[in-house]
């Protein structure tokens, strides 16, 4: 199963077009796979976030563009492990709680995280895709 943070799963929805050969082939392969395709539950708080301060525009109502991703997608609620992996992301790590608790859940859950975020690719503390 991949995981996609929060700009590839913007990219996927809104501009397929930006997202790298690499990151859709993973997808597709996924897909292809019949395999669940996952998030963290950060990631809808942050897409909030962004829609909120008008950083990104939805062609749908938030609402319905949450239960879309949630009816596609795997969410991974935040856990007390995914918390204590978030913690213990030493540097270079980024400091943003949402790429630390987004990078933990693939690290606990095991996943291969796509990202296009080059401190979260050099840190190399999962299986990355970009």
């Amino acid at each position: 199963m991949i995981q996609l943070d929060t700009n590839a799963l913007i990219r996927r929805e809104l501009i397929p077009h930006k997202l790298s050969q690499p990151a859709r082939s993973a997808i597709e392969a996924a897909v292809g796979a019949g395999e669940a395709i996952a998030i963290s539950s950060i990631t809808l708080w942050e897409i909030a976030l962004l829609t909120g301060r008008s950083r990104i525009q939805l062609k749908v109502p938030i609402a319905k563009f949450f239960k879309e991703i949630v009816d596609n997608y795997t969410v991974f609620e935040i856990t007390g492990a995914i918390a204590i992996q978030a913690e213990k992301l030493q540097l270079p790590f980024p400091k943003d709680p949402m790429d630390r608790l987004i990078a933990a859940t693939a690290i606990v859950k095991d996943l291969t995280l796509i990202t296009a975020d080059q401190a979260i690719l050099d840190s190399k503390v999962c299986n990355l895709v970009w």
